[in-house]
Parts: C-alpha cells; structure tokens; sequence
C-alpha cells in the first residue's frame, strides 16, 4: 500500500531520511522539487564527493597505463563508495548493483582500492548537473575532486555558480583537454575559476587560444599546467604554491634568473618546495644564477622531495644554491630537445 511520505511531520520525515542511502535519496529527490526538498531536511552531509566529468582517463596504476570510463559521480560514504554511471539505455534506468573488487579506485588520501567495495547505479545523464544537484541535495560541503572538460559553457557556468555562491572547497580542480574549437569560452572559464576556492590542486591539460591573455589569480598548493605558454613572469613571481609544473611555457633566461634571484632573498616563496619549467626558451645565451646553461653537478647526487604517499620528485646531479637566511636549494637546468628547469627546495 503506498504511503503518503510526504504528509509525515517533518521531525519524523528528517529521522527517515538519515536511515536512507545515497541513492535511495537521489531517487527521491529527482521526483518533484517538493521531494528535492523534503530530502534536503535530512541535513549536511559529510561525505566526499568526486566528479569526473570526461568520457574517459587514463589512470596508472603500479606503473602501467589503464583506461578506466571516469563519466561518473562518486561518494565516498563511510566504508562504501557509491557510483553514479550513466545508463547505456532507458531500460537500464536506476538499476543499482553491489560488486567487490572488480574496479580500481583511488581513496581520498590518494591510495588505490584494490579490492573496493561499491554500489552502482545506472542514470539517464552524469554531468556536471548532476554533480550540482547532488551538492545542493546533500548539503555536501567539500568536492575532493571535480574533472571537467570545455563541453557546454552554460553547464559548467551553472555548477560554478553554485560552488561559489556556497563557498564550497575543492580540494583538486583538472580541466581536462578537448577539441581547441570548444575553447571559445576559455576566458570566461578563467573568471570563473579565479572565484572558486581550490585548496589543493589546479590541473589544466588544455591548450588555450593564444589570442587571449588569460590570468589565474589564486594559487592552491599545486598547480600543473600542460599549455602553459600563457603563465608569465608575473604569476610566477606572485605565485605561493608549495609544487609548480609547467610545460610548453615561453619563460625565458632572463625571467627564470630573474625569479630565482628573487627566490635567494629572505622571506620570499616560503611554501615554494618544487618547480619544474619545461621551455623551448631556456638556451645558453643568457646566464641563469651568473651560470652559463646547462647547470647541473656532475656527481651522482640525488635529490628527491615526498608529497605523500607514493608520490614524490627528484633530481640527480643538482647544483645547491641558497637563502640568505640559509634556506637550501637545489638546481638543474638542461638543455637538448626539451629544455627544462627543475628546483627542489
């Protein structure tokens, strides 16, 4: 006999909602704006959210490449992770699924789940929208990961507008690459990610269009840039990561001695622990630190710095430099068919 929920007080409704799952929950609140609603009085919840917004990825894994389909939402809710899947047709519409350990995914700290235990659920859409809905609904107040591409501008305007107006933190934020003529919004894109609060890393993969000067205002502890021909002398100087990589730049001798001159005075870039600057600029006709390119020592010294776990970068055969006030630093700079800058702290 079906049950009028929706006339149950709403102490009552709020107790039945928190013994609901996720997608228990999300079924409820796709169903009318008034359920959306009602769902919302089970309050916040703390669970991690992940978004990848692409077709696929490539992951590695141990090493080797592996091409998982990453068009999903995860939560991450207690022990179990709870997977949000676009149906491949109609009939497969909400059809949930429990497995153990026949995908790879990776924690919140960054370690792979071998053996994950998850639920799955078959959607009509996984996009950013339903990324956004699952915020809104959930009260979730801190993406661990949100992957888009430069698909629909209006799509992921729309769940900016909700990060920012929510203040919500992403701790990781990737744009990744699609076609260049999908990019003709570069430059609004760039506004509005200047106005989110990333925490912990900004990945960019896509290659911009060179006639816009675009300008990333804000620096969480890592940055990674793939076209990074845009990132000038002037970001690098304001920068306060703790990790920067840059490939594809147009950085020059000049702007690279001239940054790490300012390194060597105390109190500057205090979080700086690595850089890494790939540039078909860096040549030998202007010296780097009164060096003339390439710098390295040709002993068999190894440098490496850790960022957690399974995850750190190194340098052999670097060049110590220092602080003024005795900070220790490390250089090499190569020269050949990729030039490249790389400093350890």
């Amino acid at each position: 006999m079906p049950i009028a929920l929706l006339k149950f007080p709403t102490d009552l409704l709020r107790e039945v909602f928190q013994l609901c799952n996720p997608f228990e929950l999300y079924k409820l609140s796709i169903c009318s704006k008034r359920t959306q609603r009602c769902v919302m009085l089970g309050g916040r919840k703390n669970w991690k959210i992940r978004s990848n917004a692409v077709s696929s990825e490539v992951v590695h894994v141990d090493g080797f490449p592996r091409n998982f389909d990453k068009n999903e939402v995860l939560l991450y809710v207690d022990n179990l992770i709870y997977v949000f899947e676009k149906a491949a047709k109609p009939e497969d519409f909400f059809i949930t699924q429990h497995f153990v350990g026949d995908r790879n995914f990776f924690r919140p700290d960054g370690r792979n789940l071998f053996r994950p235990e998850y639920v799955s659920i078959q959607c009509p859409d996984v996009d950013v929208e339903l990324f956004g809905s699952l915020l809104v609904t959930f009260g979730i107040p801190i993406v661990d990961r949100l992957r888009i591409d430069f698909g629909s501008f209006e799509s992921f305007s729309n769940i900016a507008d909700i990060l920012i107006g929510r203040n919500i933190e992403i701790k990781e934020f990737c744009v990744g690459e699609t076609e260049t003529r999908k990019v003709i919004d570069a430059v609004n894109y760039m506004s509005l990610i200047n106005q989110m609060n990333i925490t912990q890393k900004f990945e960019c993969e896509q290659k911009f269009l060179r006639r816009h000067n675009y300008q990333l205002n804000k620096y969480p502890d890592t940055i990674i840039i793939k076209w990074s021909f845009w990132f000038n002398i002037g970001q690098l100087l304001n920068n306060n990561c703790v990790r920067l990589e840059l490939e594809k730049s147009m950085l020059r001798n000049e702007e690279l001695d001239g940054f790490l001159k300012e390194w060597k005075k105390a109190g500057t870039f205090p979080n700086l622990r690595w850089l890494q600057i790939d540039s078909m600029k860096i040549d030998k006709n202007y010296r780097i630190l009164e060096i003339v390119p390439p710098i390295r020592n040709s002993g068999k010294t190894y440098i490496k710095i850790e960022f957690g776990w399974n995850n750190h970068m190194g340098i052999l055969g670097p060049v110590r430099i220092t602080k003024e006030e005795g900070t220790v630093g490390w250089l090499k700079v190569e020269l050949g068919r990729s030039p490249n800058l790389k400093f350890l702290v």
